[in-house]
């Protein structure tokens, strides 16, 4: 892409799109000013929505056209299964978004308090091979999801 490429923003106050060369700080439409995450581009919008779903759906079941794995890692499994247990219902019922650990709103990590313990989940697209990053993160069909379970000190 050109940097004079224009790519296609929507305001979170309002949900107006709009397009633009850089990143924006402020609405056209509703002067509402805020940070990269108040403005997502209309793709990284979309992945947001899928990777909430793909989070929810490890425990309501994942939509039909959406694929991907959930790993715990070996301090998570160490916990126990109970705990273990906790932490997928704790990351698919996840709502807490901040500047801090969304700053470019897509939904894509979290941190968790589970039985006292905090958790951190993170979200990768991948190809459908799983062998590297998907080229196309918006399109289902060519992309999978992993959501990796993982205490802090595990990182």
């Amino acid at each position: 892409m050109l940097d004079t490429d224009n790519l296609t923003y929507a305001c979170r106050a309002c949900w107006h799109t709009f397009d633009a060369i850089e990143q924006p700080w402020q609405c056209p439409k509703c002067a509402a000013i805020g940070k990269p995450r108040d403005f997502p581009t209309l793709e990284t919008d979309l992945i947001a929505r899928q990777n909430d779903a793909f989070r929810k759906g490890m425990i309501a079941g994942l939509p039909r056209d959406m694929l991907g794995r959930i790993v715990s890692t070996p301090g998570v499994r160490a916990m126990g299964r109970d705990f273990e247990t906790a932490a997928y219902v704790s990351v698919a019922k996840d709502t807490v978004f901040s500047e801090a650990n969304d700053p470019w709103g897509a939904r894509d990590f979290g941190a968790v308090i589970v039985n006292g313990t905090k958790v951190w989940w993170k979200i990768d697209l991948y190809n459908n091979d799983f062998d590297g990053g998907s080229e196309a993160p918006c399109d289902l069909a060519q992309t999978r999801r992993l959501v990796t379970i993982l205490l802090p000190s595990e990182y």
